[in-house]
């Protein structure tokens, strides 16, 4: 028995990689409320001048339920993911020494509550702290909590899946923010609530 592991948004199913059985934690270009992130042109302030670290306090690696063995994300490759969501917003910067500020992102935990029913929940919080690199001013600094459903019959595929989505749904929620920040434009609370859920089905 195989499952494939998919995105379903509003409009759209979208399959994953079933060889990989993981949703992309990258959600740029997926949809969201109240908008969804669009990459920066070269005339914002912010446009390739960004320097993206690893995440503090990130466990080697990440889990859904503490019943669950299997594990969602390994620690390389959620760092690989915020640094591509920042590169696909064009925040990203290209070489070295060419950043004028720092992000700085802590990680402060997620939660996928054991659920033997055919629908779960996750959320994932994380802290974004905006630093200019030859003041040390912090320009911007938000903890931001993202959530996202899912369904499906293997509950253990279905929680890593929701716990991956929120985690990408968190990093959208930054960038997004930062985006308007950099403007005076951020809302109040930053996370975008997404018009997708994950789904497991059979196959």
């Amino acid at each position: 028995m195989r499952y494939l592991l998919i995105l379903a948004s509003v409009l759209t199913a979208t399959p994953v990689d079933a060889a990989s059985s993981s949703i992309p934690m990258v959600a740029i270009g997926l949809p969201f409320e109240p908008e969804s992130p669009t990459p920066v042109d070269r005339n914002h302030v912010l446009y390739h001048h960004v320097e993206v670290g690893d995440i503090e306090g990130l466990p080697a690696t990440v889990g859904s339920s503490s019943l669950n063995f299997i594990r969602a994300a390994k620690r390389s490759s959620v760092n690989a993911a915020l640094r591509e969501t920042f590169d696909r917003m064009n925040f990203l910067s290209p070489a070295r020494g060419t950043a004028h500020v720092r992000l700085l992102v802590s990680w402060e935990g997620s939660t996928t509550p054991f659920h033997i029913g055919a629908h779960n929940r996750a959320t994932a919080t994380l802290r974004y702290r905006l630093v200019r690199i030859d003041t040390a001013r912090v320009l911007f600094d938000r903890s931001i909590t993202t959530s996202v459903a899912g369904g499906g019959v293997d509950a253990s595929m279905r929680d890593n899946g929701i716990v991956r989505a929120a985690i990408a749904t968190n990093f959208a929620s930054a960038a997004n923010c930062i985006d308007h920040a950099a403007y005076g434009t951020a809302p109040s609370d930053c996370a975008l609530i997404p018009k997708f859920s994950v789904s497991v089905v059979r196959r």
